[in-house]
Order: structure tokens, then C-alpha cells, then sequence
């Protein structure tokens, strides 16, 4: 599948409105220095190289943040939120030095406002809204009297800034929610109902993706089946049968964390990891885990208590093998040579074996 490269994250955002920045703060020096333009414009200078050095520091600070620190740290969240912060110093400032009510630089408020918008939704849109009308009206109180054309100017800026604030939260809440829903239906696709684990069309997908993008060094792929269900469904129903596959997969999810691998239902009583590591010494670790789980785990049927065990082929390493259908071959014949071999059991291709409790 191809990525959207117009899919607007916090990150692309960030960077959208890190390159205005640097944009805007090149057109103000031109507007306040170059003296064919300064001239025209008649803007008070006074303060303005202060601002300068003060946005320069901030937007070199934050370029450097962005290229080092994770999306999904703090600092970017902090980043962020002192993002718009500065802007809005910036503009009131800039509002200031050119002109108060009737400044020409007053549309920028506008993109404050949808920065906020679009990070915080309708409580965005709402508070900085707020913020740049409060901020408005004290240039207003400054500059008053003001001139009828300027009084206009200033009731024409407040009805827009309020209208695109409000238009905004309705289109950004909009995309949300379309993109939750986009989300959930994703979801539904790629898992199983009953189990909550990733289903085997999701766990084909997953496998042909890593040869596709050749990601397939650290990665190895487990089958791993219940043994003996045929007679747990023929002795307790298949309510109960249900409630064993329930368990298990939850075991899975809570013992396999999804930075080590992913769990997925194969089919029937049948289930599938992927590892993204070929480390011997961790897999055997966490399918040890995994069959100590197991002997913990029991169901109960009618005030009937049993147990359940599961046999396990392995795979280390599918870089070794051309395609995933070999890989997966490979698993399952390892998993039928741990059924052959007394069931309760795992075996890996290099042909190391561990017991189950």
C-alpha cells in the first residue's frame, strides 16, 4: 500500500508551519530593512531587531528539535504548544510595530488560529480565538480613536478571524472524525472478532510486506496450535471451545508486547507470531513464557476444570527462504514434527527444542 503524502500528522504540520515561519520572518525583515520597501511602509523599527534575534533563536531551537527528538516524545508535544505561543507574541508585536488595528500583517492571525485548530480541534479553535479578539480589542483601546475607515477595518478583522475560527473547527473536527472512522473499519479488517488478535489475512500481508521491502533479517514466524481441540469442542461445546480460543489469544497479546512481535489467529485453533528479531536466547525466552502462561490457564465447563496445551514450529531468521510461502511451510512442518513428537513442545528449524510445563 502507498503512504499518503498528504496525510497532515502533527509532524508535517509542524514542519508546514516551521517553513512559514522562516518565510514570514524573512518577508518582515524585507518590510522593515530593505529601505525601498521600508519606505513605503513607514513601520516602526524601534523593537523590531529585538523580535528578530528572538525568532531566530526560537525557530533555529525548534528546527533542531524536530530533525532530533521522537514524534511521540514530550518535547515535540512542548514544541508544539510553544509553537503557537510564539506566534502569537510574534504577531502581537508585529501588529504593533506596523500599524496597530489597521496593520497589514493581521491575516496571519488567521493560520494561528487554524495551527490551533487543527491540534486542538474545537477547543483550539475556541481559545485562540479568544485570545487574538482580546488581544485585538487592546490594540483597539490603544489606538482609539480611531478613524471610521479603521473602525471598520477592526469590526471586518474581528468578523472574519471569528468566522474562520469557527469554520475551521467544523472542517478539522470533520477530518477527525472521518480519519477515526477510517481507523476503526481498518481495524475491523485486520482482526479477528473472537480472538482480538491480528487475523491471518493481516499475517500474509505482513510477511509478503517484509519481503517486499526486503525487511526480512531479524524477523521469525511462529505457528503454534492447540492440542487436541477437536475433543475439547466434541467434550465441552463450542461455546467453551470459543471461550478457550478468548483466553488464549489474550495470553498472547499480554505475554508477546507489540515491540517485540505481533500475534495473529491463523485459523481455527491455530495461531501465528511474528518476531522482528532472530535472537535465539529472546525467542526461546518468550515462548517459555508463553508455555508457563499456558499451564496456568484454566477452563471451566458445567463446574468441569481443564487445561490446554499447544505444540509450536519456528522459524528463525525467513531471510534464509525466497518468499512467505516457503516460510510458512516451513513452520507448519515444524509444528507437526512437535505434534509427532508428543505435542506440548516447540521446535526450531536449527533444530533446538523446548518442553512445555
Amino acid at each position: 500500500m502507498k503512504k499518503n503524502h498528504f496525510l497532515l500528522t502533527d509532524y508535517r504540520t509542524e514542519q508546514i508551519f516551521s517553513l512559514l515561519r522562516w518565510i514570514f520572518l524573512l518577508l518582515a525583515f524585507l518590510i522593515f530593512n530593505f529601505r525601498p520597501i521600508a519606505e513605503i511602509a513607514k513601520f516602526n523599527v524601534q523593537t523590531f531587531n529585538y523580535l528578530l534575534i528572538f525568532g531566530i533563536i526560537y525557530m533555529i531551537c525548534s528546527q533542531v528539535a524536530l530533525a532530533k527528538v521522537s514524534h511521540d516524545h514530550k518535547i515535540f508535544t512542548s514544541i508544539m504548544k510553544a509553537g503557537i505561543l510564539f506566534d502569537y507574541i510574534a504577531l502581537m508585536w508585529l501588529l504593533i510595530l506596523s500599524g496597530g488595528v489597521t496593520s497589514p500583517l493581521f491575516p496571519i492571525s488567521y493560520l494561528i488560529v487554524m495551527h490551533a485548530t487543527i491540534y486542538w480541534g474545537i477547543k483550539g479553535a475556541a481559545i485562540s480565538c479568544v485570545g487574538m479578539i482580546l488581544s485585538y480589542v487592546g490594540l483597539f483601546i490603544v489606538d482609539y480613536p480611531l478613524q471610521p475607515f479603521s473602525f471598520f477595518i477592526f469590526i471586518l478583522n474581528t468578523m472574519f478571524l471569528f468566522i474562520i475560527g469557527f469554520f475551521g473547527a467544523l472542517i478539522v473536527n470533520r477530518e477527525r472524525y472521518h480519519y477515526r472512522l477510517q481507523g476503526r473499519y481498518k481495524d475491523l479488517m485486520i482482526r479477528d472478532y473472537l480472538t482480538g488478535l491480528y487475523n491471518h489475512r493481516h499475517f500474509q500481508d505482513t510477511l509478503k510486506q517484509a519481503y517486499l521491502n526486503k525487511n526480512t533479517t531479524k524477523m521469525s514466524v511462529v505457528l503454534a496450535d492447540i492440542d487436541n481441540f477437536k475433543q475439547v469442542n466434541d467434550q465441552y461445546g463450542h461455546v467453551t471451545g470459543d471461550q478457550v480460543l478468548m483466553k488464549i489469544g489474550e495470553m498472547l497479546k499480554k505475554t508477546v508486547p507489540p515491540s517485540v512481535g505481533d500475534c495473529f489467529r491463523y485459523g481455527g485453533e491455530e495461531f501465528a507470531l511474528v518476531f522482528y528479531t532472530d535472537d535465539r536466547i529472546t525467542i526461546m525466552a518468550y515462548l517459555d513464557s508463553i508455555f508457563k502462561e499456558l499451564n496456568q490457564l484454566t477452563f471451566t465447563d458445567d463446574q468441569t476444570t481443564f487445561s490446554v496445551t499447544m505444540s509450536i514450529g519456528l522459524v528463525k531468521g525467513i531471510n534464509r527462504y525466497d518468499s512467505s510461502y516457503t516460510v510458512v511451510k516451513q513452520a507448519d512442518e515444524l509444528l507437526y514434527k512437535a505434534k509427532k513428537n508428543g505435542k506440548n513442545q516447540a521446535c526450531f528449524d536449527c533444530g533446538a527444542i523446548i518442553k512445555g510445563v
